[in-house]
């Protein structure tokens, strides 16, 4: 068994289109201790509902297109190169702009393990070991 796997969830341009949902839900392909989503939504339209997890921490990572993300009271401005963290028990919606020239899209990724902080440094770093492309 191998210590990776490799998925293929398709372009950009074709994230929701065949579902007909703007979603594209990665949960156990990819990951087993985090979810993710790919997601498109047009211009002019918004999330289908309101959403909070009970203890799913979600980082939205908004890639292209422009819009606004609703949490609790609060609207933020969202666009291409924009991260949000949404911490549990925060309700939460996206709306693309109606004016925007491309549907807003957006990976979410979420997970409910312990804080990084809990886990501390977790890396080992291998500054010698060269690289298959350059040999």
């Amino acid at each position: 068994m191998s210590g990776y796997d490799v998925s293929e969830i398709g372009g950009i341009d074709t994230w929701g289109v065949a579902e007909g949902t703007g979603k594209r839900f990665v949960d156990g392909e990819a990951a087993r201790y985090l979810g993710m989503s790919a997601n498109a939504t047009d211009p002019g339209a918004s999330s289908p509902f309101w959403h909070r997890h009970d203890r799913f921490e979600e980082l939205y990572v908004f890639l292209e297109g422009r819009g606004q993300m609703a949490l609790d009271d609060d609207v933020v401005d969202v666009q291409a190169g924009t991260v949000v963290r949404v911490a549990p028990e925060t309700w939460r919606a996206v709306h693309s702009a109606a004016d925007a020239d491309r549907p807003l899209k957006w990976l979410c990724l979420r997970g409910g393990g312990d804080s990084l902080s809990a886990i501390g440094r977790d890396g080992e770093l291998d500054k010698e070991r060269t690289f298959p492309w350059t040999a």
